[in-house]
């Protein structure tokens, strides 16, 4: 009969030297990231991080968004095609949550918390999207932040008894707040909480998403995300098979033949696994954006897009990139100081910045406030190659 300690072990106690590695070097690579960029365009590029939560959770769950698509429902131009629409939707939700979870200073292992997730996010969707699917295929209505009120099979997966929920996720605050545990052992195990956390599964539909919202919590606020620059859920996506897999097999139950399967319920090398993979995922999604960002290469490459990308600027390039890069340098500048960056005349100065302007390339608050880098759709393939896949700017994914 299952307790609320069928969740055990909840972390790693065996060969831990590869682990505490693998975080030493995610700690050492965050902090490097979190200083790449000056504000204001370190908040740019990590809201722009959350479209990329947003794009491959959805993407984990078969769902697939434009990036265009994205960008239009956040000026309220919605799709008139009913599926595009509602795909719309769903990225604004999760935009909105992701935002939202941002600026909490709580525990996010608190059973409210993870609740209100869940509660944000769907009461956010229309209607046809608040609905749980069954083992069977059938659709039910799905009440946003409630806890599930029945028993589920999902896959090869089935969650523990329904009325054990609240208690677990009791023990799973406790377990995983202990102030026992070190800096290095909370980020190995990140994984765990997050595999412990789905195989709960404490709503009736919508748990993988509010895992991966959950997860997003814990690495902030350990303080290893970069300032917010990179997105677990894209490791995840680019890993998609073998995330499920590993994920899958953390659910085994522990083997009693084994002397290496730890004294929990569950399996204790096969949360070494899960816990191993999310570590080099995250290790991989960090290094991945300290290259992106890198200036020099972002400034070639926002070069080669004035050039040769963009016909609407191309006239102006070689101006409108001395404005950019300024941008860029500097985080934003006065607009008054346009003709002395592009080396001409007062006239020429503004004509040129009203250009970057009106193609997007630089934004700002009001009229009259300082311009910084714009970051719209287009101009992501070019800026920021691989950060989506190739043509799902404008199209389908390549």
């Amino acid at each position: 009969m299952l307790t609320k300690t069928a969740i055990e072990p909840v972390i790693p106690t065996q060969n831990l030297r590869p682990l505490e590695d693998l975080a030493c070097a995610i700690v050492e690579r965050a902090a490097r990231l979190s200083a790449k960029l000056r504000e204001p365009l370190r908040v740019q590029v990590a809201e722009l991080t959350r479209w990329m939560h947003c794009y491959y959770s959805n993407l984990i769950e078969g769902q697939q968004t434009r990036v265009r698509d994205i960008e239009a429902a956040l000026k309220k131009d919605f799709a008139t095609e009913p599926r595009k629409r509602d795909l719309q939707q769903l990225s604004l939700a999760h935009l909105e949550v992701q935002r939202w979870a941002a600026a909490q200073t709580g525990s996010p292992f608190a059973t409210e918390f993870i609740r209100e997730l869940h509660r944000r996010f769907y009461a956010q969707l229309p209607e046809s999207m608040r609905v749980a699917t069954t083992s069977k295929g059938e659709k039910t209505p799905l009440i946003p932040g409630e806890l599930r009120d029945r028993d589920v099979e999902v896959g090869t997966h089935i969650g523990p008894p329904h009325e054990l929920v609240r208690t677990l996720l009791s023990h799973f605050q406790w377990r995983y707040e202990s102030a026992d545990s070190s800096r290095l052992q909370r980020i190995i195990a990140i994984g765990a909480n997050h595999h412990r956390l789905a195989w709960i599964h404490p709503f009736r539909d919508g748990n993988g998403r509010v895992v991966r919202f959950f997860s997003d919590a814990v690495i902030r606020q350990l303080g290893i995300d970069g300032g917010g620059l990179w997105s677990l859920s894209r490791g995840f996506a680019r890993n998609r098979t073998e995330y499920y897999e590993r994920l899958s097999n953390a659910d085994q139950a522990r083997s009693s033949s084994s002397a290496d399967d730890g004294r929990g319920h569950l399996s204790e090398r096969a949360l070494w696994d899960f816990c191993e993979f999310t570590l080099r995922v995250m290790a991989d999604q960090i290094a991945f954006m300290e290259q992106l960002l890198d200036l020099d290469g972002l400034e070639r490459r926002i070069g080669h897009y004035v050039r040769v990308v963009d016909a609407q600027v191309s006239p102006e390039a070689d101006r409108v990139f001395l404005l950019l890069r300024e941008a860029l340098l500097r985080g934003e500048f006065p607009r008054g100081e346009a003709a002395r960056i592009v080396g001409a005349s007062d006239r020429t100065g503004r004509s040129v910045l009203t250009l970057a302007i009106d193609a997007g390339l630089l934004v700002s608050d009001t009229p009259k406030a300082p311009v910084r880098l714009g970051l719209p759709a287009k101009v992501h393939e070019t800026y920021f190659p691989q950060l989506f896949p190739v043509n799902q700017v404008t199209g389908n994914v390549g």
